[in-house]
């Protein structure tokens, strides 16, 4: 295998019975993804898709959107997943943007797409998958054939543009080749010992990096189950689906970490199967680790940092968490990391830096169509990340705070992470956010944002 549309053409030589995805009642195995997949590549191929044409994706998790995914893959294609929470002159942005010919739509969306679409001087042509209209992509592809197109795919190319507007304002689009996701699966896998016997809990957005390629396509990589969770992340619902399923890993996010840990019906659950949870994209608060490693004893814990741009860089692994739970984690298999100085020299332990990202091995190709933000993010072949990291002993390091955010008062530097994470630690503090005001004194000053938990009660007297 050596680019995405291979995931599920050699994924059906191999285990072609086998439950490829799962969402409700609808199951589909391995041959019929790829067979699928391949007659939806022939229809867009016929309408004029060309390799490395942008098909945009706007849709919520479903077992359509992942044969969408594979077969814009096919074509050579790069797929531009959009998040479904855009308004329409966010939509219109991404469109115009990234040049899409095609834009791949759930009917829930048609009120936003075409607003969207009336404010662009030329439209791509809008598909539809989810409904039972003419408009509806699989319906186009009926009568094409189940072989695979024939289009040699360079694994060097750009697989998907995927939008990120991190801190700094307008959304930047971030060009994924296929070669770069296929070392993130081959290292995810050997990382966390992954294998074709999982049954993955697919809830995470697939819009975004987590849910398509930590979760979907890691799992298609696998040749694994994936089961779909569309909707809300309900607590009920969600453990509903590890116990009926026997989902054996899922990735997650602290937030969704806590609303299972803390649910109180989770002790009452038959959730042996689960084995392996992965998180990230956020620091987790000490409690809340602590309340999931008590009430998922059996799960190997794996906390991945990475970005967007950077792909997967580093993992905390579960045999990590007994010494080194509160750090971030070390260079991941397949990815090469420094932390540096202002002068690009190496941090020794104990000291703050800036997370760089070897760009040969792990990370994007560039920015679309915006040469002077690639040229500032990737110097002399290093991704800058913009996170500010304390080198730790035995190659560990933290994640303090993003460069942009640090408070200086007083001429001190003052990471807001390590403000909230104090904060976090008290029992009636429930969420907690800190920033930097002005002070004529100091230059800035700390200020916290607190909301309590119910029931409790506290002044800044006690938080101090």
């Amino acid at each position: 295998m050596l680019v995405i549309g291979d995931l599920s053409r050699a994924q059906a030589r191999r285990c072609p019975q086998k439950a490829a995805l799962v969402m409700g009642e609808e199951v589909m195995s391995y041959a019929e993804l790829d067979a699928q997949s391949n007659r939806l590549a022939h229809a867009l191929l016929a309408e004029g898709l060309a390799p490395g044409d942008r098909v945009a994706l706007l849709g919520h998790n479903s077992i359509d959107y992942a044969v969408v995914l594979q077969a814009v893959a096919k074509c050579g294609a790069i797929v531009v997943p959009l998040n479904f929470r855009l308004t329409a002159s966010e939509l219109t942005q991404a469109l115009a943007d990234s040049q899409a010919v095609v834009l791949m739509a759930e009917p829930m969306f048609d009120a936003v797409v075409d607003a969207a679409l009336s404010a662009l001087p030329q439209a791509p042509r809008c598909w539809t998958f989810g409904d039972i209209s003419p408009r509806n992509a699989f319906f186009r592809c009926a009568e094409q054939p189940a072989t695979a197109p024939d289009i040699e795919v360079d694994p060097t190319a750009p697989a998907m543009l995927l939008y990120t507007s991190g801190t700094t304002g307008a959304p930047k689009g971030v060009l994924m080749s296929h070669a770069m996701l296929f070392r993130m699966f081959s290292a995810t896998a050997i990382e966390a010992g992954l294998t074709h016997d999982e049954v993955t809990l697919l809830a995470a957005p697939m819009f975004h990096l987590a849910g398509m390629n930590m979760a979907l396509n890691q799992a298609l990589y696998l040749g694994a189950t994936g089961v779909v969770h569309r909707g809300r992340f309900e607590p009920a619902i969600v453990l509903d689906v590890v116990e009926r399923h026997r989902i054996t890993w899922a990735v997650l996010v602290p937030t969704t970490i806590a609303a299972l840990a803390f649910d109180p019906s989770t002790p009452q659950r038959d959730l042996a199967c689960l084995g392996k949870i992965f998180y990230g994209s956020m620091p987790i608060a000490p409690a809340v680790l602590e309340k999931a490693r008590e009430v998922f004893a059996q799960v190997a814990f794996t906390q991945i940092y990475g970005s967007t741009e950077c792909g997967m860089v580093a993992v905390l692994r579960a045999a990590d968490h007994e010494r080194w739970s509160q750090t971030t984690g070390r260079e991941a298999l397949l990815s090469r990391l420094r932390i540096v100085d202002d002068e690009g020299g190496d941090v020794p332990v104990g000291g703050v830096g800036e997370v760089i990202v070897d760009n040969r091995h792990m990370g994007m190709i560039g920015y679309w169509r915006n040469e002077a933000a690639t040229r500032e993010a990737v110097q002399d072949g290093w991704i800058r990340s913009g996170d500010l990291a304390r080198v730790e002993p035995e190659g560990f390091f933290t994640i303090v705070d993003r460069r942009k955010d640090v408070i200086i008062s007083g001429g001190e530097n003052i990471y807001p992470k390590e403000v909230e994470a104090a904060l976090a630690g008290h029992p009636a503090v429930l969420e907690v956010a800190v920033f930097g005001i002005p002070d004529d004194a100091y230059g800035e000053t700390v200020c916290a944002a607190v909301a309590l938990r119910p029931g409790h009660e506290a002044d800044a007297n006690v938080l101090d």
